[in-house]
C-alpha cells in the first residue's frame, strides 16, 4: 500500500542528519517527498552538491523502513504532537517567504491563527528585576488587548513574557531550539505544560532531539517570522536576542526596545537598537498603536495602586521606581522616619503591589 505523501513528508523532516538546504535539493530533484523516500539510491546521486554523509543515509535501507516510520508517527500523535508541512493549507502564511522556510513543524496545542496579532518578546537570560518586570507587565497587558506573545522559553525575559501572557489570559507560543518532547531548559517545564493549553509549543525538530548551541540562532527565525514585531527587553551590546532582531529586519517587522539605565551593560543592545531606528517604547499605547489597537485600559494599574493608598503609604510609594531602592533612600525622599518607611515597604510587599529584591531594596512591581 506503500506511504502518504504527507507521511512521506514527516519521514524527511524527522532525519536529523537531513537539514533545509539538503531537503531543497532533494524536492528540487524527485519533486515530490514521497518520490524522495522510494528514490533509488543511482537517482540520489544524480544530485548536485549534495553531502557525502546524507548521500549515505539516503541509501541505507534501514533509513527508509515504512513500519518504523509508521511507529514513530503513531507515537508522535498519541503524545499529543502535531505536524504541519509546506504541502498544507494551514502551513504559517507568515513563514512562506522567510530565509530557510522550515520544511515542516512540529507542535503542541496549536499554531497561531492566520489573522492573529502576534508579538515577540525577548531579552537576556540573566535580566534583571527592572527587566523582568517589564517582560512580565507588557506581555500580559499586550495579552489583554488579544495581542500573542511569542518567545523561546529560555530564562529571564522568554519565560518572563510567557507568564505574563498567561497572567493576562491570552495566548503564548515557545519555539524550541531542541525536540518537540524535551522542555528547555528543564526549570521551565510548569510553563512548557501550561503552554500546551493556551498557545502552544513549536519546533522544526524531532523527537529526542538535543539541544544544541547552533540550533538556537536558527529557531530565531521562527520566532521572528511568525510575529509581527520583535521587542527587546534588556540585551548587551552582543546578544542573540540581536540576532532575532537582524531577522525580524530581514523579514519586515517592526522592531521595539526598551530603554534601560545609560551605565547598565544590560542596557547597552536596547540602546543601540533606538539609537538605529527601533521604536522606544515606555507604555503599551506605543506598540498598541502600530496595530491600530487603542487600549481599553481606562486606569493604569499604577494609578488603581495609588488610589488604594493612604496618604503615607502614597509618600513611600512614590519614591519607589523600577530599579531596587534602598530603605535609607526611600526614607529620606519620602520624609518619614526609617522604622515607619520600613513599616509601610512590608505592607505594600505583602499587597502584592511592590517588590523586594533582598538586601533592604525594593522596586515598584508593574
Amino acid at each position: 500500500m506503500g506511504l502518504t505523501e504527507k507521511e512521506c513528508w514527516f519521514w524527511l523532516c524527522t532525519r536529523s542528519w537531513l537539514g533545509i538546504r539538503s531537503i531543497d535539493k532533494l524536492l528540487g530533484y524527485f519533486k515530490t517527498a514521497k518520490n524522495i523516500f522510494y528514490g533509488r539510491n543511482s537517482d540520489y546521486e544524480q544530485i548536485r552538491g549534495l553531502k557525502p554523509g546524507v548521500l549515505k543515509h539516503l541509501q541505507m535501507t534501514g533509513e527508509k523502513s515504512e513500519d518504523d516510520l509508521k511507529r514513530s508517527l503513531d507515537k508522535f500523535v498519541h503524545n499529543g504532537g502535531k505536524f504541519v508541512c509546506r504541502i498544507d493549507e494551514d502551513y504559517p502564511e507568515k513563514l512562506k517567504n522567510i530565509y530557510d522556510m522550515p520544511a515542516g513543524l512540529f507542535y503542541y496545542g496549536h499554531m497561531p491563527k492566520p489573522d492573529q496579532k502576534v508579538i515577540a518578546i525577548v531579552g537576556a537570560r540573566e535580566a534583571s528585576g527592572y527587566g523582568l518586570e517589564a517582560a512580565r507587565y507588557f506581555a500580559s497587558k499586550l495579552a489583554e488587548q488579544g495581542i500573542g506573545i511569542i518567545s523561546g522559553l529560555a530564562r529571564g525575559i522568554d519565560a518572563e513574557a510567557h507568564r505574563g501572557a498567561l497572567c493576562g489570559g491570552g495566548l503564548t507560543w515557545s519555539v524550541l531550539g531542541c525536540g518537540l518532547n524535551i522542555c528547555y531548559p528543564k526549570e521551565n517545564y510548569r510553563l512548557f505544560e501550561q503552554m500546551k493549553d493556551s498557545g502552544g509549543i513549536i519546533s522544526e525538530y524531532g523527537y529526542d532531539v538535543q539541544p544544541e548551541a547552533w540550533h538556537f540562532p536558527m529557531r530565531n527565525r521562527l520566532i521572528s517570522g511568525l510575529s509581527d514585531g520583535v521587542f527587546v527587553i534588556e540585551a548587551r551590546e552582543r546578544s542573540g536576542s540581536l540576532i532575532t532582531v537582524d531577522m525580524g529586519l530581514e523579514q519586515g517587522k517592526n522592531i521595539y526596545a526598551l530603554p534601560g539605565q545609560f551605565q547598565m551593560k544590560l542596557s547597552q543592545g536596547c540602546h543601540h537598537l533606538i539609537q538605529n531606528g527601533a521604536k522606544l517604547v515606555y507604555r503599551l499605547e506605543d506598540i498598541l498603536e502600530d496595530f491600530d489597537i487603542l487600549s481599553n485600559c481606562q486606569t493604569t494599574s499604577e494609578e488603581k495602586i495609588k488610589l488604594s493608598l493612604d496618604k503615607w503609604e502614597q509618600l513611600v510609594y512614590a519614591s519607589l521606581s523600577l530599579g531596587p531602592r534602598d530603605v535609607d533612600s526611600i526614607s529620606s525622599d519620602s520624609g518619614l522616619s526609617l522604622k515607619d518607611t520600613v513599616k509601610i515597604l512590608m505592607k505594600l510587599e505583602l499587597e502584592g503591589k511592590i517588590r523586594s529584591m533582598g538586601q533592604n531594596q525594593y522596586m515598584l512591581r508593574l
